[in-house]
C-alpha cells in the first residue's frame, strides 16, 4: 500500500514536470524566441542540481526523506504558479532554477524511500518508475491540449494543482512511512560530509559508467522534449498532436518498464545498457530525415522504450553499488551527472540550433549516443 502512495506522489509530480516542459519550449518559440533561448531556458533547470545534488543527498541521509521530500514540493509549487501569473522570459529563468533543485529533493527522497521498502529492488523501481511514465503520458497530452485551447497561463495552472495534490499527499502520510534507513548512519560513518569521500567512489569503473549512461538518458530525453516540438510545429503540427506523440514516447516507457526484471534476469543489465543506448542513437539520426507524422510516432515510441529503460537500470545499479548508509549520496551523485548533461547539451546544441538548423541537433546526438554506447560499456 505505500507503494502506491508514492507511486501517485510521483505521478501527480511528473504530470506537473513533464507536462510544462514542452509547452515553455513552445510558448518561447511562439513568441519569438530564438533556438538559442529555448536551449538555455532547457538547460538553466539543471544548473543547481548539477551544483548541489551531491549535498542535497547528503541532507536526505542526515534529515530523513520526509522532510526533503515537503521542501521540494513546495519550492516545485512556487515554480510552476508563478509563471502562470507573470509569464514573461526573467520569470521562467527564475522557475526553472527553482524547480530543478526542488525536484531532485522530490525525487531522490522518493527514490531512496522505495528503495528501502522490503521486496526486489529491481521490481520496486520498475513499479516505481512506471508512475514516473504516466506522468510523462498524461503531463504532455493534457497540458497539450490546453495550451492549445485555453493558453499558457490555464496550462501552467492545471499543472500547479497536480503539484499541491502531491505535496498534500507528503504532508499527510506518516511519518514513520518514509522508509530511508537511519538518517545519520552516512554522518556517524563519515564524520564530516567531505567531497573528497563522496567522489572515492567513483574508482569502481562500472559504477562510473552507469552514472555516464544515466546522464546520457537524461540528456537525450530533455532534448527530444525541447527541440522535437518545434521541428514538429515546423512541419506544421498542432501541439496537441506533439503531445500526444510525446505521450505515446511515454506509454512505451510504461511498457518495456513491466519487463524490466525479467530483461535484466535474461540479457544482463550491461548489455541492456548498451542496446538503449544504440537504439536511442537510431531514432535520433532519423528524425530529420522524416517528415511524415506516423513515422516520427514511431521513432518517438522507439525512443520512449530505450531511453525508459535506461532510467530504472541505472538507478538500481548506483543503489546496489552504495556503500552502507550512503544511498542518498550516490543518488545525489547520479543526479549530479546527470544535470551537467541536462545543463552542457541544451547549451551547445542550441547554439548548433540557432547556427544550421534544427537538424543539426538531432544528428549531432544521435552521434554523441552512439560513441557513448562503445565507450560505456559494462562487463
Amino acid at each position: 500500500m505505500l507503494l502506491f502512495y508514492y507511486f501517485v506522489m510521483h505521478v501527480f509530480y511528473s504530470v506537473a514536470l513533464y507536462g510544462t516542459r514542452p509547452i515553455l519550449s513552445l510558448y518561447v518559440h511562439e513568441s519569438g524566441g530564438s533556438e538559442i533561448l529555448v536551449g538555455v531556458l532547457v538547460s538553466i533547470y539543471a544548473l543547481l542540481p548539477m551544483v548541489f545534488a551531491v549535498r542535497v543527498g547528503k541532507w536526505l541521509d542526515r534529515f530523513g526523506a520526509r522532510s526533503v521530500n515537503l521542501w521540494g514540493g513546495l519550492g516545485m509549487l512556487v515554480a510552476i504558479a508563478l509563471p502562470s501569473m507573470y509569464p514573461n522570459v526573467p520569470m521562467f529563468f527564475f522557475s526553472q532554477l527553482m524547480m530543478g533543485l526542488s525536484q531532485i529533493c522530490v525525487l531522490i527522497s522518493l527514490q531512496k524511500t522505495v528503495g528501502n521498502l522490503n521486496g526486489d529492488r529491481d521490481r520496486l523501481f520498475a513499479t516505481f518508475s512506471l508512475s514516473g511514465s504516466a506522468g510523462e503520458l498524461i503531463g504532455p497530452l493534457m497540458n497539450g491540449f490546453i495550451y492549445m485551447h485555453f493558453g499558457f497561463s490555464v496550462a501552467y495552472t492545471a499543472a500547479a494543482g497536480f503539484t499541491a495534490a502531491a505535496l498534500f499527499m507528503g504532508v499527510i502520510i506518516a511519518r514513520s512511512a518514509w522508509k530511508s534507513g537511519d538518517p545519520l548512519a552516512g554522518h556517524r560513518e563519515s564524520g564530516a560530509f567531505s567531497m573528497g569521500d563522496t567522489w572515492g567512489l567513483l574508482r569502481s569503473v562500472n559504477l562510473r559508467n552507469a552514472l555516464v549512461i544515466s546522464g546520457l538518458v537524461l540528456y537525450s530525453k530533455d532534448l527530444f522534449v525541447a527541440y522535437f516540438p518545434i521541428y514538429a510545429s515546423n512541419l506544421g503540427m498542432s501541439s496537441g498532436e506533439i503531445g500526444i506523440i510525446l505521450s505515446l514516447m511515454a506509454a512505451m516507457s510504461i511498457v518495456v518498464r513491466l519487463a524490466q526484471a525479467y530483461l535484466v534476469r535474461r540479457f544482463g543489465r550491461g548489455q541492456l545498457f548498451f542496446v538503449t543506448l544504440l537504439l536511442s542513437s537510431a531514432a535520433y539520426l532519423l528524425i530529420p530525415i522524416s517528415d511524415w507524422p506516423v513515422l516520427l510516432a514511431f521513432l518517438a515510441m522507439a525512443m520512449g522504450s530505450s531511453l525508459g529503460l535506461g532510467q530504472p537500470l541505472s538507478l538500481v545499479f548506483a543503489l546496489n553499488s552504495s556503500p552502507e548508509g550512503r544511498q542518498g549520496e550516490v543518488l545525489g551523485m547520479r543526479l549530479t551527472f546527470n544535470r551537467a548533461s541536462q545543463f552542457g547539451a541544451p547549451i551547445l546544441f542550441g547554439a548548433v540550433g540557432s547556427s544550421a538548423g534544427l537538424s543539426p541537433i538531432f544528428w549531432l546526438s544521435g552521434a554523441v549516443l552512439l560513441i557513448g554506447a562503445f565507450a560505456t560499456r559494462i562487463r
